[in-house]
C-alpha cells in the first residue's frame, strides 16, 4: 500500500518524510547522506504536506531529495483508481556546499537545468492504487500473484523512470510504501458518446527508459538489445464495466547504428559493430516476443537516399527469420504516400490485415471474466519512430477499435467509426495529441504529418507547419550539440 498522505520535515541535520499511519518514516541524515527507516521526533512543527517522493539523486555538489509538491487529477483508467500527473516538485539539497569551486558549481547548475527541464515537462504520471507501469492485460495477469510484493517490486521497471532514484529507499522493505513509480509518457482519458452509449476512451503511451536520449544522439540498439525511443501505446475502452485494451509498440531499428548531428538537414547514418548486427536484432526481438507474443515488424523507412543502406541491412537481417514469432513487412512510406497519395496506406493495411486479426485484443466483461487476450503486437518503426509511425499506428488502432465497438455493442455490425463525425474527431485528435507528445519528448517539437492524423487529409497548411517544425528540430539539434561541446567539453562523434 502506497502512502498518499505525506508530511515533510526539514531539520538542520535531518530530513523526515512521514506517511500517515506508516510504521516507519524515511529518515535522511544530511551529513552522512544516509537514507534509512526511522521515527520522526515528536513535537516537530516545520512540516508541510507533499504528494510523494520521486527519489534521491547525486549531483556534483551534493545529494538531493526530489519530492512532489502538487499533482493534477487526470482521471481513472479502471473506473476506481485515480491517475495523477506531476504538477509541482521541489529539489531539496542534503546540505549546502560552500567551499565548492566555481567550475563545480557551474557544472552542478547545468545538471540542475537538465533535471528541471524534464521534471517540468508535465509528462510524469503516477497512482497510489493503480500500477501505471503495466498495461491492463498484464495487470489482470498478476491478480492473485505477488500478493506479498509491494508495487515497486512487481511493476514493469522498463517504464518506471525513477526506479534508480528510488533505490536508496527501496533498499528497505519497510519503506516500500514510499516508493512511488513514475511513468514518463502521454496519457489522455476522454468520456465519449456514440449511438447513445457513453464510454471512456483512454490512450496511454509509456516510454521505456532503458535507452533514453533525444533524437540523433540516441539511435538503434545497445549491447543489451534495448532500443531508442521505445514506446508502448495502450488504447482502452471502458464501457458498462467492460474493459477492452489493445497494445501497439514502436522502437528504433534494432541494429547498431548512429546518426550524429552535423550541419546538414539530415545527417548520414553510420553502422558500428557490424559483426554483431544479427545478434543484437535477435536479442531485442526475442525479448519483444517474450513480452508481447508474436511481433509483426512494420518498417516505414525509405529504400533510397540516406535511409537506403539501413533499410537494406534491416530487411536482410529480419528476412533471415532467425527469431521465431517475428514477421517483417517493409512499406516505403514516402514512395507510396508521396504527393499526397495517402490512400495507398490501404496497401499496407491489406498486408497486415491477418496479423491484426490474429493478434486480437484484451477484453474483460463486467463480471471480471476475461473473454480474450492479445497474443501479439504490430511493432512499427521509421527512422525517428515518430511521424510516419504515428500515422500508421493510428490506422491500426482504429481498425481494432471498430472490432471492439462491434463486440461491445457500441456500434452495430454494419456501422463504422467514420460514420460518427463527432467521435471520429475525438479519436483523431487524441491520436494526434499522443503523437505530438511523444515527438516533443524525443525531438523538442510536435509531430509532423499531424494534419493527416487529425483530419484524414494532407493540407497546404500542414505542409507549411511541417517545414517550420523541421527547421525547429534542426535548430534544437545544433543547440544541443553546441551545449555538449562547450559546456561538458565532450565532442559529439
Amino acid at each position: 500500500m502506497l502512502h498518499s498522505d505525506l508530511t515533510l520535515y526539514r531539520e538542520p541535520d535531518k530530513i523526515y518524510v512521514v506517511g500517515k499511519g506508516a510504521g516507519a518514516a524515511v529518515c535522511i541524515n544530511r551529513t552522512t547522506f544516509e537514507v534509512s527507516p526511522g521515527t520522526c521526533p515528536v513535537g516537530l512543527t516545520s512540516g508541510h504536506p507533499i504528494s510523494g517522493i520521486v527519489g534521491v539523486i547525486t549531483l556534483p555538489l551534493t545529494h538531493y531529495l526530489i519530492v512532489i509538491k502538487d499533482k493534477t487529477d487526470v482521471g481513472s483508467i479502471d473506473g476506481t483508481s485515480n491517475i495523477w500527473r506531476l504538477k509541482e516538485y521541489e529539489i531539496i539539497p542534503f546540505h549546502e556546499s560552500r567551499n565548492a569551486t566555481v567550475d563545480l558549481k557551474q557544472l552542478n547548475d547545468k545538471y540542475m537545468d537538465l533535471l528541471h527541464s524534464i521534471l517540468s515537462s508535465a509528462a510524469f504520471y503516477f497512482s497510489y492504487t493503480y500500477d501505471v507501469s503495466l498495461n491492463f492485460q498484464n495487470i489482470c495477469s498478476v491478480v492473485g500473484k505477488g500478493q506479498n510484493q509491494s508495487l515497486v517490486q512487481r511493476c514493469d521497471e522498463r517504464f518506471v523512470w525513477n526506479k534508480y532514484l528510488m533505490s536508496p529507499i527501496e533498499e528497505y522493505k519497510e519503506l516500500h510504501g514510499y516508493c512511488l513509480p513514475l511513468v514518463y509518457g502521454v496519457l489522455s482519458i476522454t468520456t465519449c458518446s456514440l449511438n447513445g452509449n457513453t464510454f471512456d476512451f483512454v490512450l496511454f503511451s509509456r516510454r521505456n527508459w532503458h535507452r533514453m536520449g533525444v533524437r540523433y544522439f540516441v539511435r538503434g540498439a545497445d549491447e543489451t538489445g534495448s532500443v531508442a525511443n521505445f514506446v508502448e501505446t495502450e488504447q482502452i475502452i471502458r464501457y458498462n464495466g467492460n474493459i477492452a485494451s489493445h497494445i501497439n509498440t514502436r522502437g528504433s531499428i534494432p541494429l547498431f547504428w548512429t546518426q550524429r548531428p552535423d550541419i546538414t538537414y539530415k545527417p548520414y547514418i553510420k553502422f558500428y559493430n557490424q559483426y554483431k548486427q544479427k545478434e543484437v536484432f535477435v536479442k531485442h526481438m526475442q525479448e519483444q516476443v517474450e513480452l508481447y507474443g508474436t511481433n509483426t515488424i512494420v518498417s516505414l523507412i525509405d529504400d533510397k537516399g540516406k535511409e537506403k543502406d539501413i533499410c537494406r541491412s534491416f530487411t536482410y537481417i529480419a528476412g533471415q527469420k532467425s527469431c521465431q514469432g517475428v514477421r517483417y513487412v517493409h512499406f516505403d512510406f514516402h514512395k507510396e504516400c508521396g504527393k499526397n497519395r495517402y490512400q495507398n496506406l490501404s496497401k499496407l493495411m491489406s498486408q497486415i490485415h491477418d496479423d491484426i486479426d490474429n493478434n486480437g485484443y484484451f477484453l474483460r466483461d463486467s463480471e471480471g471474466t476475461i473473454l480474450s487476450k492479445q497474443s501479439g503486437v504490430i511493432r512499427t518503426n521509421c527512422i525517428d519512430c515518430l511521424d510516419r509511425t504515428n500515422v500508421v499506428q493510428g490506422l491500426i488502432a482504429k481498425r481494432v477499435l471498430t472490432d471492439q465497438f462491434h463486440k461491445l455493442g457500441i456500434l452495430s455490425p454494419e456501422q463504422e467509426i467514420h460514420q460518427s463525425s463527432q467521435f471520429e474527431y475525438v479519436y483523431k485528435n487524441r491520436w494526434a495529441d499522443n503523437g505530438d507528445g511523444i515527438a516533443l519528448q524525443y525531438t523538442g517539437t510536435p509531430a509532423l504529418k499531424s494534419d493527416f492524423t487529425r483530419t484524414g487529409v494532407r493540407t497546404k497548411k500542414g505542409l507549411l507547419q511541417d517545414g517550420y517544425k523541421s527547421m525547429k528540430r534542426s535548430e534544437r539539434c545544433l543547440h544541443v550539440t553546441y551545449y555538449c561541446v562547450r559546456v561538458y567539453m565532450k565532442p559529439v562523434i
